[in-house]
């Protein structure tokens, strides 16, 4: 039986011993620098206009869907400044391209590009034909056609804005991209998914017991997580195009809290098969385990550095949880934070530049913090208050995160950039939603 501490935040008692909710919930709770620096005069954004996407009587609501989308998507990227056709006096035919006029016309208003597009049925779906215009010298710059299922309509605004965050950015966008979580709204902690906005949540496991810590394999295919469907709180890989689960550590103990390589070959995750919590290396299939950290401590909480190369996690060593972060192979071992008692969690951007974990302020009230990868900055992204803040993921741009919150009561997933800004609410039924990750693409 390994040791209890004040920190402690997994509890098992081995041997067929009975888990309660309260331990499971302490479970939970632990598990290009390239911001795009346009220069025209520092950062700003760029200025665009959508034309009324042409439409016809029979799919004129389906046109209003996908615009409104994509109004959402440019607006939330923080690259766009949505500029309105009557704020500058333009009057438009939907059915029109823009023409070099309107285009002169918005560039003296200050538009650097115009969106147009035009939304047809086909046999089994739609077909958006998206257009973007550059007014200072009207020419096309974008034009793509996006096909997509009767369902997908959402799908075809944000494939259209992640090709205009592209374009003008350089960046790739985010707007495709899934946020896997928990959520107890069936009565049992089950994996579910929805979109980066929150939209089309859908429920993946039917476990009927208790699911914690699901991950993004990098490739969007397969999310890890575990499971005590059988009992024991093991390690799963769901393959989400053919529903199987592979059971891929069962040892007497935790089996929990894994991490995909860059390159989605292995799984770095923790176990108290040893009697404190270890971190291991295994393959996707289970096989090649390899034992990293050697400590009297728990160790647990993995994270990859985007190169494959170190791993951060936290540790008790040192008295109480903070992050450190060691070679692959488990060697040379520094510890990242110094500030406050009690650091967990930590998750790697995918920029490498910063490792974003929970801390817990003076009132004793967990936060979203991050530090530099090379420890030569330290910030706190959440503000305080009397709630906590946990279980931080980051959006594939390195600008944005998503993190659960109990802030309004039971724990809802939020997303908010970096500096603390634009914090956005992505769930709002009545249950529990925890524990987010953020796919890569």
């Amino acid at each position: 039986m390994f040791r209890r501490r004040g920190f402690m935040f997994i509890f098992v008692l081995l041997a067929g011993a009975v888990i309660n909710s309260a331990d499971i919930n302490a479970a939970e709770q632990d598990e290009a620098e390239v911001f795009m620096k346009m220069q025209r005069r520092g950062f700003s954004k760029i200025p665009v206009m959508i034309m009324p996407f042409q439409s016809t009587p029979e799919n004129k609501e389906e046109v209003s869907i996908v615009e409104n989308v994509l109004r959402s998507d440019l607006k939330r990227s923080h690259f766009f400044e949505l500029i309105e056709t009557r704020d500058i006096g333009l009057s438009v035919d939907s059915n029109e391209t823009p023409s070099m006029a309107m285009k002169t016309k918005a560039l003296k208003a200050g538009v650097q590009a115009i969106l147009w597009a035009k939304l047809e049925s086909q046999e089994n779906g739609w077909m958006l034909e998206s257009y973007a215009y550059e007014t200072a010298n009207g020419d096309q710059v974008v034009g793509v056609k996006i096909f997509g299922g009767m369902n997908k309509l959402r799908h075809l605004a944000h494939r259209f804005s992640d090709k205009l965050a592209l374009h003008f950015t350089g960046e790739k966008g985010v707007a495709q991209t899934k946020i896997t979580y928990i959520s107890d709204l069936s009565g049992k902690k089950e994996v579910y998914i929805m979109d980066y906005d929150g939209a089309n949540k859908f429920r993946f496991t039917r476990d009927n017991s208790i699911a914690i810590s699901p991950r993004w394999s990098p490739d969007r295919e397969k999310i890890s997580y575990t499971s005590y469907r059988n009992g024991n709180p093991n390690l799963y890989i769901l393959d989400l195009k053919t529903g199987s689960k592979n059971e891929i550590a069962s040892y007497p103990g935790l089996n929990f809290s894994a991490s995909w390589s860059p390159a989605g070959d292995r799984l770095a995750f923790a176990t108290t098969k040893d009697g404190n919590a270890e971190i291991y290396l295994v393959h996707g299939d289970g096989t090649g385990l390899k034992r990293l950290t050697f400590n009297s401590a728990d160790d647990l909480s993995p994270t990859w550095s985007p190169t494959g190369k170190q791993i951060a996690f936290t540790s008790d060593r040192g008295g109480g949880p903070q992050i450190y972060i060691m070679d692959v192979d488990g060697a040379n071992v520094n510890r990242l934070t110094f500030d406050g008692s009690y650091n967990t969690s930590p998750t790697w951007s995918p920029k490498g530049d910063w490792i974003a974990y929970a801390c817990r302020n003076k009132d004793r009230r967990l936060k979203i913090c991050a530090d530099r990868a090379d420890g030569t900055q330290s910030i706190a992204i959440t503000e305080s208050g009397r709630w906590d803040d946990e279980s931080p993921s980051w959006a594939q741009n390195g600008r944005e995160l998503v993190f659960s919150s109990n802030r309004l009561g039971k724990s809802q997933i939020f997303s908010i950039h970096l500096d603390g800004t634009h914090m956005r609410k992505l769930t709002s039924n009545p249950a529990n939603n925890t524990s987010p990750s953020w796919s890569l693409r």
